[in-house]
């Protein structure tokens, strides 16, 4: 369908239109009814979910484009809104257990949250400046509302305070970043800008850079990751787990694109990057020794984790693509999974977040106990999980691209040795015995059980037999 010059192909925006369509009934069900239940408007969002990976089925193996070349499905899309599409639908299942912060508003809630997820979309798909801005913010705007709708929780109304304040900048980086690349290249197309990216030209340069910060903030990488701990902890536990997968999933879709399209692996430009990866390893992984909040502890985690994944860009082209894919599905598994464990013994509330509380929780609750313990050894990239299999591919990737490449190698066995201690220190509290009074674990509902039970399942199975998934990767385009 052609639009005043402009080209629409609605089978490539299929994902999106059908998720605007079930964004756009929540609202609707929401204000027609204001007595429905919290489970119906959060079912229509789960249809959503579904619809939209029915119209991405089609799209597998194509690389086609749309909007005039503004938007794609290719190699560097298709696997990243998979993701945030399954982050999506096991975040309004923790949404919906029955202590869940939802701001006293399931239907807002939910909306925002699939807007969220549209503007991820949209910034894995855009081939331009212009539309990764657009991306970008409107997955930031939503974000920072649902960051305080932990409301009246003074840690919550902080959390959003903080993320906005420190988002905005971040996004005024970037913008002005692009301003000066467009400046540079002539053009908002991430393609036209590999001319510039070969020469170097200062205004390319310094637009890079300053991109690179508005980047780095929305992957919490170290020195931009201050926010994290605090918007992590403050924020509901089912939007903190959607933060901590779904913005990574987006930007590296972004990030990715960038250096496979504008960059060599080995560009000049890139070393600032790879900086940025050591950095967030090590700190990352330090910081966590010392948490007892288990969100603080896994917000630590996530900023090495964002480190550890940016090992698999020093790789080259379709290799170092499947391996950032791999490591972030792993990463979405175990990370999900240990959300919804924490989700679940506190039915939705804050009561499990410190790691105090699971203190012999193997003797109250063994299967409970059992998962938690396998998305950590993931975690800590134990042998035999999927987390070992995704370290394995990234030092493969860093360990062949050069002289930066095993230092960012080398800063990923660092980082993962250090942090076992951080993982296992939670591991041994639950299987202590403790005598006297033990807390109560009320938490049962089965719908928490659907996402811990898909993390298991997919943490062992990329952990024994990963080769199904990297040829899953591969056969794309």
């Amino acid at each position: 369908m052609t639009f005043q010059g402009v080209n629409f192909d609605f089978a490539i925006l299929g994902p999106i239109l059908a998720l605007v369509v079930a964004g756009l009934l929540v609202l609707l069900v929401d204000l027609v009814t204001r007595s429905v239940a919290r489970g119906v408007l959060y079912g229509i969002g789960f249809a959503g979910c579904a619809a939209a990976f029915a119209c991405m089925i089609p799209l597998y193996g194509r690389s086609v484009t749309t909007v005039n070349g503004a938007f794609a499905t290719d190699r560097f899309s298709w696997g990243f809104s998979a993701i945030l599409i399954g982050t999506l639908a096991v975040t309004l299942l923790l949404s919906s257990l029955r202590n869940a912060d939802d701001g006293g508003s399931p239907g807002s809630y939910a909306a925002l949250l699939i807007f969220c997820t549209i503007g991820g979309l949209i910034m894995a798909g855009a081939t331009t400046l212009i539309g990764i801005f657009l991306g970008l913010e409107e997955l930031s705007l939503a974000l920072y509302v649902l960051a305080g709708s932990g409301y009246p929780r003074p840690a919550s109304e902080e959390a959003a305070l903080k993320y906005v304040l420190l988002g905005s900048l971040a996004s005024g980086f970037l913008i002005y970043g692009s301003a000066l690349l467009y400046g540079s290249a002539g053009s908002v197309s991430i393609a036209a800008l590999a001319a510039s990216a070969a020469s170097l030209t200062p205004l390319f340069l310094t637009g890079f850079a300053l991109l690179l910060v508005g980047l780095a903030f929305k992957l919490a990488l170290s020195p931009f990751h201050l926010w994290t701990p605090d918007v992590y902890e403050g924020s509901p536990i089912a939007i903190t787990a959607f933060m901590t997968v779904a913005v990574k999933a987006a930007t590296f879709a972004v990030l990715a694109r960038f250096v496979y399209t504008a960059f060599g692996h080995d560009s000049v430009a890139l070393v600032p990057l790879w900086i940025l990866a050591i950095a967030s390893m090590l700190v990352g992984s330090f910081g966590a020794l010392r948490q007892r909040n288990l969100k603080r502890l896994l917000a630590y985690s996530s900023i090495s984790q964002a480190g550890f994944m940016v090992v698999a860009l020093a790789g080259v082209g379709e290799y170092g693509l499947s391996s950032l894919l791999f490591y972030l599905v792993a990463y979405a598994l175990m990370n999900l999974g240990a959300f919804a464990v924490i989700a679940m013994l506190g039915d939705g509330d804050e009561a499990y977040a410190d790691i105090d509380a699971y203190r012999a929780l193997f003797y109250r609750r063994p299967w409970v106990a059992v998962a938690f313990t396998l998305f950590l050894f993931s975690l800590a990239g134990i042998p035999g999980t999927a987390g070992f299999f995704g370290k394995v591919l990234l030092l493969e990737q860093g360990f062949g691209a050069g002289p930066w490449g095993v230092a960012l190698g080398c800063a990923l066995i660092a980082g993962s040795i250090v942090s076992i201690y951080a993982y296992f220190k939670v591991i041994w509290l639950m299987f202590v015995p403790q005598e006297g009074e033990q807390p109560v674990t009320a938490g049962n509902s089965p719908l928490s059980w659907i996402p811990i039970g898909l993390g298991v399942a997919g943490v062992i199975a990329l952990g024994v037999i990963p080769q199904l998934f990297v040829s899953l990767v591969s056969a794309a385009p």
